[in-house]
């Protein structure tokens, strides 16, 4: 097997990590929305949609940091995975803080889309790597 081959399979990864978040945060901003719609019509705003690009953008990071990880060894993998997942959690967080200084309405409505979208990540990372752990 040649190098071009290894890096090949290394992008097919993080594709297929993307898509999978991708739709799993799509999955998830189309169930608050239709709740938003029926229950809460004012939280049927921008912040969803937002909250979806933000979860994925801080998602795939994680990913290429890990993956960045990988390649210095098992053990360096292991730490790295606990650092991003509290660097994730600190720059969400802090995104969820901003949120609630813009508008402090709904602010019951933006805590309730973030636990479900971060809920979604959490889910995904865990089957997702469970699987990578298996292979």
């Amino acid at each position: 097997m040649y190098m071009g081959e290894k890096e090949s399979k290394m992008d097919l990864r993080k594709t297929k990590y993307a898509f999978g978040m991708l739709v799993s945060m799509a999955a998830v901003a189309c169930l608050i929305l239709c709740l938003a719609y029926f229950f809460y019509a004012p939280a049927f705003s921008w912040k969803i949609g937002l909250m979806a690009v933000v979860f994925f953008s801080v998602s795939f990071f994680g990913i290429l940091m890990l993956d960045h990880f990988a390649k210095k060894g098992e053990r360096t993998l292991i730490s790295g995975y606990m650092a991003v997942r509290g660097i994730k959690l600190v720059v969400l967080v802090a995104f969820l803080l901003i949120l609630f200084i813009i508008d402090r309405d709904s602010a019951k409505w933006v805590a309730a889309s973030f636990i479900l979208f971060y809920i979604a990540m959490l889910i995904f990372d865990s089957v997702y790597f469970t699987k990578k752990l298996k292979k």
